[in-house]
């Protein structure tokens, strides 16, 4: 969302009306709620809040709802099976409740890879590397997500991270099975992104909710 408000202020003929999520009553006119929900490593506890959320803005408040976990919510020993399947259920008791709201799913993001001289040097001194354990982690639950709502709109924010800008994807392979890793032109700390990855994120999410919102 820093992105989408940086995007915004180059344009301000077309800036949305950014609000945190506790606005009381709703605005006219388009409008962004943008909320931090739960808590990083504990990613069934954010879909728990998120429920919370759209259903304390009200029935008419939104016309689409997008929920992004964090990449700190999935690591080398979290099931992303059970993850999905949490996921899964909130987005059918959501469109129980809100038959109207189109939600966009998004994809979780991901790190940068430690380098293989990193990882032996990491192996000899007896610590554990989390970067490829946790971005094949990451990748199982994309590729879940994927195929359980193809044909709905999606946020790749996957995608758009691990694409560097030769238009290659960074990934790694693990006893053949492929997975994806954050390009490093786009992030300083290996994490979050930088003012490059964050305008990149921000136009596909601007491309994805505008396709979404049509009629």
């Amino acid at each position: 969302m820093k992105g989408v408000r940086d995007l915004a202020a180059a344009a301000p003929e077309l800036s949305p009306v950014f609000v945190s999520d506790d606005v009381a009553t709703p605005l006219s006119g388009g409008w962004f709620a943008d909320a931090r929900i739960g808590r990083n490593n504990f990613p069934l506890e954010k879909c728990a809040a998120f429920r919370e959320t759209v259903t304390r803005l009200g029935r008419n408040a939104l016309d689409i709802a997008v929920m992004k976990f964090c990449y700190a919510d999935i690591g080398p020993r979290t099931n992303p099976a059970e993850v999905f399947d949490a996921y899964a259920r909130l987005v059918e008791g959501l469109r129980e409740a809100f038959p109207a709201l189109t939600i966009v799913h998004a994809t979780i993001p991901l790190t940068v890879r430690t380098p293989w001289w990193r990882v032996l040097a990491k192996r000899v001194l007896g610590r554990e590397d989390r970067s490829r354990g946790g971005n094949l982690q990451r990748t199982r639950f994309n590729a879940l997500l994927a195929r359980a709502f193809a044909g709905e709109p999606i946020f790749d924010i996957a995608r758009v991270e691990s694409t560097d800008p030769r238009g290659r994807r960074e990934s790694f392979t693990h006893e053949g099975e492929t997975a994806f890793s954050l390009a490093g032109e786009y992030t300083r700390d290996g994490g979050h992104l930088n003012e490059t990855g964050r305008q990149l994120a921000a136009r596909e999410l601007l491309r994805v909710l505008a396709v979404a919102g049509k009629p």
